[in-house]
């Protein structure tokens, strides 16, 4: 499984991808959401590749796990457009980048 903790520290520094409205924190306490999709290889005691994150503020990444609000493809159709959100952010500002060969 893939692990990278320097990934995983530069999501601290982004914006929330998801903001929740009356929820999101935005800037505050930013963390790693990683996917809990069996498609993404999520099981039980095993956590997806640091890949398969998105960037969330404490208090969305609560809202989502506990989805308590939110459908199962509510919670899927936000994670996986916060993960896209926070693919981007990372490519545009070169923390990602692809060698050529």
């Amino acid at each position: 499984t893939f692990r990278n903790r320097r990934l995983l520290n530069h999501i601290h520094d982004l914006p929330c991808m998801a903001r929740f409205p009356h929820a999101c924190t935005q800037h505050l306490s930013v963390v790693p959401a990683h996917s809990d999709l069996q498609e993404h290889g999520r099981g039980t005691g095993h956590k997806t590749a640091d890949w398969a994150v998105a960037a969330m503020c404490y208090t969305c990444h609560s809202a989502l796990d506990q989805g308590s609000k939110l459908s199962k493809e509510d919670r899927k159709d936000t994670w996986t457009k916060a993960h896209i959100k926070t693919m981007d952010w990372l490519f545009r500002e070169g923390f990602l980048k692809v060698e050529s060969r």
